[in-house]
């Protein structure tokens, strides 16, 4: 089904291409090495590329990538949507629940990141990355002053799932609140329940500070504290700490790092972390849209 999808988009690509308006980028693209399995090099990716079709109808179309690249192989999920007004989406598009409170491991250690997909994605993200069940679906997306709400509905024939999901995220002047829920229902592979996480950001200057609750319920991971620190220590230096420190003892992670900001979009960050993959080092770039 996605081959089908990704020829039908191409053919529109092709025939819209001359009214089309320029690509937008949105997300990080990241290249590397850690420590762990014994040394190697890892890839990564949560990136969309869209676009409008016509200057004056805000028809659209979105491709997209999330994923990993290294010795373990290449999990991931791709997205091929419709778009219209920057706020319908039909097809392979990502889930509400990956829109708030992602992991920051996914920024300072891609490959522990990979390996810890199930605390903060949706079980719709967790399905095609783990078993190749990838979801069709309709997202919605909002905003209302500084309130900003995402939802989004998918199912998967293969794993025979239905995931419905909501997020809502609300932004102050130095604080920002998130929070988000997925209900699934499913017959096979995945496991029924819910996933929810809430969590905020402060900023207090120099020193940013986030504390989120995790309950990855439908993906089969304990309850779970995710905290992190970064302080500007110069300009073009931050330094970090950060943890998911889990409630039943079993899968904690944390560890620390230095940004150093390049510029704008593109920093270069060493990373030192403990897990029960034990003690790992991580060097990785990364550029941001």
């Amino acid at each position: 089904m996605f081959r089908v999808a990704c020829a039908t988009l191409a053919l529109v690509l092709s025939l819209s291409a001359a009214q089309a308006q320029q690509l937008d980028f949105d997300g990080e693209l990241r290249v590397g090495a850690t420590s762990l399995n014994g040394g190697e090099g890892i890839g990564a990716a949560d990136l969309i590329v869209g676009f409008d079709f016509f200057r004056t109808v805000p028809l659209g179309a979105e491709l997209g990538f999330y994923g990993f690249a290294g010795k373990a192989g290449r999990p991931h999920e791709t997205y091929a949507a419709l778009t219209w007004n920057d706020t319908w989406r039909l097809g392979f598009t990502p889930s509400a629940y990956d829109s708030v409170l992602i992991s920051t491991f996914d920024h300072t250690a891609p490959r522990l990141g990979s390996n810890r997909v199930e605390y903060t994605r949706a079980l719709a993200t967790v399905e095609p990355i783990r078993r190749g069940a990838v979801p069709w679906g309709l997202s919605y997306t909002g905003t209302f002053g500084q309130t900003t709400v995402v939802a989004s509905a998918h199912h998967a024939s293969k794993g025979d799932f239905t995931a419905v999901a909501l997020a809502v995220s609300r932004e102050w002047e130095n604080f920002t609140l998130a929070g988000a829920v997925e209900g699934v229902w499913a017959d096979i592979v995945t496991t029924d329940g819910v996933n929810a996480k809430i969590g905020g950001t402060y900023d207090f200057g120099r020193t940013r500070m986030g504390l989120a609750y995790l309950h990855p319920g439908a993906n089969a991971r304990p309850d779970t504290l995710a905290l992190d620190l970064a302080f500007s220590a110069t300009k073009g230096l931050d330094l970090l700490a950060f943890g998911e420190i889990s409630l039943d003892d079993k899968d904690d992670a944390y560890g620390v790092a230095a940004d150093f900001i390049l510029r704008d979009s593109t920093s270069w960050i060493m990373s030192a972390t403990e897990s029960r993959d034990g003690t790992a080092f991580h060097a990785t770039l990364e550029q941001r849209f």
